[in-house]
């Protein structure tokens, strides 16, 4: 019976602590896990489409600074603005302006000081900065939750009411759908690229795999334009570039498509995990800790009576 005390005492508070730590293990993956797949998947298509070190924009090149203000800045703005649903009034609206002063901002603090010391800029590293920009607007203007952890989004301001939204999730929803590449293309309006840019002037919005496969690809077209330039000047280090370099087009396959929904709902019921460990762990921890202690006065009781 006294060894039972000790050992029930034992069983509580091991079971406790580790179903603590589980529920709150499990509020790590959420949204985040989702957009980080998505991410890599990314990754790996501009570690094609433009390696590190093969397109480098020069200095010297008299293209230089009409290329990062003119196209470059352009396409941080085509980034933003293609993911603005454009037949939604209420959206165009409100989203236009503000992701057209956070480009504008994000532009000139990143790049702006690279331009004025007359750097060269290597396009792998304005992909890869893009990509942070694409995770910057998702949290300033969409929600927390896409890019971070489901842990940190619960102790985030508003994280748990968004976690519960049904705006999130009708949100989450339109991100992951996947349309056909050719129909969600024939709904953007858009001229470039050229030396001015990409204007993007019609989108259907994020169905988040559509718009960022229009939008590589976009790149390898405006790569192509800058190397067929050389009736101005080939504006890159490497001057044997020819366009026969340039990579394939991305397809819808060549991406990892995101499931929000799944992580939304994960993210609620390891919430909900989490509440009741906030319930059970302390309960099984007291009563473990009363029935261990109970099992050591019972020791100390019987070795004085010996």
């Amino acid at each position: 019976m006294k060894f039972g005390l000790k050992k029930q005492g034992i069983t509580l508070i091991v079971i406790s602590s580790l179903y603590g730590i589980g529920a709150v293990a499990s509020t790590i993956p959420g949204l985040g896990i989702e957009s980080i797949r998505f991410i890599n998947s990314v990754k790996k298509q501009l570690q094609i489409i433009m390696p590190k070190d093969k397109y480098v924009l020069d200095a010297e090149s008299p293209l230089y600074e009409p290329i990062m203000h003119n196209v470059i800045r352009t396409s941080y703005l085509a980034d933003a603005i293609s993911t603005i649903d454009s037949f939604n009034a209420a959206e165009k609206d409100k989203f236009t302006p503000l992701y057209t002063d956070f480009t504008n901002d994000w532009y000139t603090e990143r790049w702006q000081p690279v331009i004025d010391q007359k750097q060269n800029i290597d396009f792998y590293d304005i992909a890869t900065d893009m990509i942070k920009f694409d995770q910057a607007i998702a949290s300033e203007f969409q929600s927390y939750g896409y890019v971070n952890t489901g842990t940190q989004w619960i102790f985030h301001k508003n994280g748990i009411s968004e976690m519960f939204s049904s705006d999130l999730r009708e949100n989450a929803i339109k991100q992951q759908s996947v349309w056909d590449q050719d129909e969600y293309e024939d709904l953007i309006e858009s001229t470039g690229p050229g030396l001015t840019g990409i204007t993007v002037k019609q989108s259907p919005g994020t169905k988040l795999v559509n718009n960022k496969v229009w939008f590589l690809n976009q790149q390898i077209d405006s790569i192509k334009y800058a190397i067929s330039i050389q009736s101005l000047q080939n504006p890159f280090v490497d001057k044997n570039l020819i366009v026969e370099d340039v990579a394939d087009y991305v397809t819808i396959d060549d991406l990892y498509h995101p499931n929000f929904t799944r992580g939304l709902t994960m993210a609620q019921l390891s919430f909900i995990f989490m509440l009741s460990a906030v319930v059970v762990s302390p309960t099984c921890l007291g009563f473990g800790i009363w029935k261990y202690k109970k099992w050591e006065k019972s020791e100390k009781v019987e070795s004085a009576g010996e």
